[in-house]
């Protein structure tokens, strides 16, 4: 059924050898050289990429921190803002207030003034009045400083008399 050439078998069994050993001294070795070399280059790869993973974990949550802070840091300078515009209006509020004083007293006084000058102006007015009216009673006219004397001393005496009443 099968036949075999023993020359044959013994010789392919032959060049196989002679092609293992040739291909494990010139081919396998560069080849698993090559093989490791491109391991460690995967594994150093992978650690760096491990690495960085880790750094850019890092990163994060210190940029997480960081935004946090800043946060914090702006809703305290807001509150600080918020406080002196409070502070600034109670200033400008009071401000005003003692500006209205002011005016009201400058106008008290002012009304005050005025109020007496036109007492001055009305007295020197019934004054002058009440001579003409005395001057054409009597028809005569006395003398001027006299009647102008006597009539403010009668005004004296209604104002001190409106005074203790």
């Amino acid at each position: 059924m099968l036949e075999l050439d023993l020359q044959q078998v013994v010789s392919q069994a032959i060049s196989f050898i002679v092609l293992l050993w040739l291909l494990r001294r010139f081919a396998w070795r560069p080849l698993l050289t090559i093989l490791d070399e491109r391991r460690r280059h995967i594994e150093t790869t992978l650690q760096d990429v491990a690495s960085k993973k880790t750094e850019l974990e890092q990163l994060q949550a210190a940029y997480a921190q960081r935004l946090a802070k800043i946060d914090d840091e702006a809703r305290v300078k807001i509150q600080q803002a918020v406080l002196e515009g409070k502070r600034i209006a109670i200033e400008v509020q009071e401000e005003a207030r003692a500006q209205a004083q002011v005016i009201l007293a400058k106008s008290k006084e002012t009304v005050e003034l005025e109020l007496a000058k036109a007492k001055v102006t009305l007295r020197d007015q019934v004054a002058d009045m009440t001579v003409e009216a005395v001057e054409r009673v009597l028809q005569q006219k006395l003398d001027a400083k006299t009647d102008r004397a006597l009539v403010e001393r009668a005004l004296d005496e209604l104002e001190r008399g409106r005074v203790r009443a």
